[in-house]
């Protein structure tokens, strides 16, 4: 009896350490105070999501190669979305823009969700590259905003808290461009923004 009782036991402890794929929904939520500095200048978002796989990485565990974390949703549409939103805040003209408008195209280069080697996973590693490029007419603007953040959890991460880890890095990474002054004064039709002070 005491034999099968160790035997289930280790049976319920390789099982506690095969992790199930997870999909998380993206909605990225940028802090943006809202000001005037559009002045309602046109601007056409495009969003690209130009990663070579769906997936952001694996959970780990002993089925590491199956157990992915994959978007529930269209990342391309929730960072066009949020961008959008952040510059209508800050006084653009991105919901109606005509054909006029600044084009600025937002890709994300990099989204990596590493977990910690082993079978436990207690520390998560997040990596994001975020870039985008304004342009009008012959005249470009580019920028790149990246994120890298750690995690030390108790727990293996569920479902709910890998979704707001990767929800806040690729929020912060679009704070960086909504802030990023010369962007911003090239969006409101400067051509040569000076770097800020």
């Amino acid at each position: 009896m005491k034999q099968l009782l160790v035997l289930v036991a280790a049976a319920l402890l390789v099982t506690g350490c095969a992790l199930s794929p997870q999909q998380i929904q993206i909605e990225p939520k940028p802090k943006v105070t809202p000001a005037n500095f559009g002045q309602n200048s046109p601007v056409q978002v495009i969003a690209v999501d130009s990663r070579s796989q769906k997936a952001f990485g694996s959970r780990g565990g002993v089925y590491k190669d199956t157990a992915l974390v994959m978007p529930a949703n269209d990342v391309r549409e929730a960072i066009e979305e949020a961008v959008r939103g952040g510059l209508q805040s800050l006084g653009y003209n991105a919901f109606n823009p005509g054909g006029d408008a600044t084009t600025l195209e937002v890709r994300l280069e990099q989204l990596d969700y590493v977990p910690e080697e082993g079978s436990v996973v207690n520390r998560v590693n997040l990596d994001l590259t975020l870039q985008a490029e304004a342009r009008r007419g012959d005249t470009t603007h580019t920028g790149t905003y990246k994120s890298s953040t750690q995690h030390d959890l108790p727990f293996t991460p569920n479902v709910e808290r890998n979704q707001a880890m990767v929800n806040e890095i690729l929020s912060r990474s679009i704070e960086r461009l909504l802030n990023d002054r010369e962007m911003l004064d090239f969006l409101a039709g400067d051509d040569s923004p000076l770097p800020s002070p």
